[in-house]
């Protein structure tokens, strides 16, 4: 049997998941990050929002880069 099971309703999607297989709070946070895509996909944003996002990334990585890479 596997860890992760799937079952399909009418009207929704039912996933069930063996306890001794998941850390409860790696499940929180794979929870909450569903909940943001839900979110971000209700939003509709149009395609500048992906080159803004592109642009903080890059900010943020210029600027802590140095925590990650000793050169």
């Amino acid at each position: 049997m596997t860890s992760i099971h799937l079952d399909t309703l009418e009207d929704k999607y039912l996933i069930s998941l063996d306890k001794s297989s998941f850390d409860k709070e790696w499940l929180m946070g794979l929870i909450e990050r569903l909940r943001m895509e839900e979110l971000a996909h209700k939003l509709n944003f149009d395609e500048g929002i992906e080159q803004l996002g592109e642009e903080i990334k890059s900010d943020w990585w210029n600027k802590n880069k140095q925590r990650f890479i000793n050169e």
